[in-house]
């Protein structure tokens, strides 16, 4: 059964951060409870800061970092589960300037974690077998928070990120590979069921500009 292609002249919200702050977030409220033993984490990003430090893409944490996502300084993207500072880390070309569709998924009953650039699958690997993401934490675009009860007080500018960020949707499960890659490719895909860009709220502080763009 084919499925016809999203209609190109909707629109979404994109966020762009201007500049290097270290008060400048989107915070964005789940539809749903987030204890995870699997998902899918999906996002578009731009950035012209190539490999000059890291950069934070997706930050959900409680007390302490919970579910983190890095541009690492010249090392690809990782992805950090809990209180441990060991991640897993995908040796990819750096997202440049020019929108980069990037996905992973993760499956606590195997620790199997993948990454998708583009529609294009990584080699899989194992990390963080059994684990558990607690519910009950704040999600944070833009910046690390070091204390998510305190905000702002956590935040490194040195670590913000600096260009734009849109399309993030997170699911409790994992998309097959075809599905991740007809969401690249425009086509209608199950939209996120914890976040879905299209009706997500954002809450936006500093120096943060929200905009429409037609896709």
């Amino acid at each position: 059964l084919s499925i016809p292609a999203v209609n190109r002249d909707r629109s979404t919200q994109t966020v762009i951060f201007p500049t290097q702050t270290s008060t400048s977030y989107v915070e964005m409220t789940p539809k749903k409870d987030m204890t995870l033993r699997a998902f899918t984490l999906c996002l578009q990003v731009a950035t012209e800061l190539s490999g000059e430090r890291e950069i934070i893409l997706f930050a959900y944490g409680k007390r302490d970092d919970e579910l983190n996502v890095w541009r690492e300084q010249n090392r690809g993207i990782s992805l950090y589960l809990g209180e441990s500072s060991n991640g897993v880390t995908f040796k990819v070309p750096d997202p440049g300037a020019l929108h980069t569709h990037l996905c992973l998924t993760w499956d606590s009953t195997t620790g199997a974690s993948t990454l998708f650039m583009n529609g294009r699958r990584s080699l899989t690997k194992v990390y963080k077998k059994g684990h558990t993401i607690p519910a009950g934490g704040k999600v944070i675009l833009g910046q690390d928070p070091d204390n998510i009860e305190k905000m702002e007080a956590g935040f490194d500018a040195n670590q913000s990120l600096v260009g734009e960020i849109f399309d993030v949707n997170l699911w409790d499960f994992v998309l097959s590979d075809s599905d991740i890659l007809d969401l690249y490719s425009g086509k209608k895909v199950q939209r996120g069921n914890i976040f879905d860009w299209e009706t997500t709220n954002l809450r936006v502080s500093g120096n943060t500009l929200v905009l429409k763009h037609q896709v």
